[in-house]
């Protein structure tokens, strides 16, 4: 019991929806050395022009940033910018990182800033997505008095496989945002 407790210290906590959070034990890690290594993360693989640091604060223990990707579904016809707030707090032996805010862009182009809407208005409807997504629902639940052969289900199918493929691809980068971070942290300070 006790070492099952162990190791469930060193497993980080994941908060699924439209947020994502883990809290991380480090043992033996101050929390300016998570500082350090979270400060350089935000420097190498996150900050730009685009996402800039909104707050980066030792003395508090905390960074924050905006950030916004770009994913596309499998056929490159749609491309959609999920923005989001990063934020990381140190602890001495543990930290948190919190991504919230996630919000999604859609129809940029070269003369529209593109329509955004909250991520939760996906995600709430995800399963929905996914079984609308198959083009056998179609053909058993067609409008009233109208038959749908296998080419039109397919095409209804397609734009909602392409949003359940989106959303997913969401969650999944999001969650290799904390990932990348958390291998960061897990480096040792170099020793030269």
């Amino acid at each position: 019991m006790k070492n099952l407790l162990f190791l469930l210290a060193f497993i980080p906590i994941f908060t699924f929806a439209q947020e994502f959070s883990e809290v991380v034990e480090m043992p033996g890690k101050t929390a300016g050395q998570l500082y350090s290594s979270a400060r350089e993360w935000f420097a190498r693989s996150f900050i730009s022009e685009n996402n800039p640091l909104l707050m980066d604060d030792l003395i508090s223990g905390k960074i924050i940033a905006k950030g916004s990707i770009q994913i596309s579904d499998s056929t490159k016809s749609v491309d959609w910018y999920p923005n989001f707030t990063i934020k990381v707090s140190f602890k001495d032996g543990r930290y948190k990182a919190e991504i919230t805010d996630i919000s999604i862009t859609t129809g940029v182009s070269e003369y529209s800033n593109g329509t955004t809407k909250p991520f939760k208005e996906y995600f709430d409807k995800k399963e929905t997505y996914k079984m609308v997504s198959d083009p056998e629902w179609y053909i058993k639940n067609p409008p009233a008095g109208v038959k749908i052969g296998k080419a039109a289900a397919r095409i209804a199918a397609r734009p909602n496989q392409v949003i359940s493929s989106l959303i997913t691809k969401t969650e999944s980068e999001m969650m290799d945002l904390l990932t990348k971070l958390h291998h960061q942290m897990m480096k040792s300070e170099d020793d030269w």
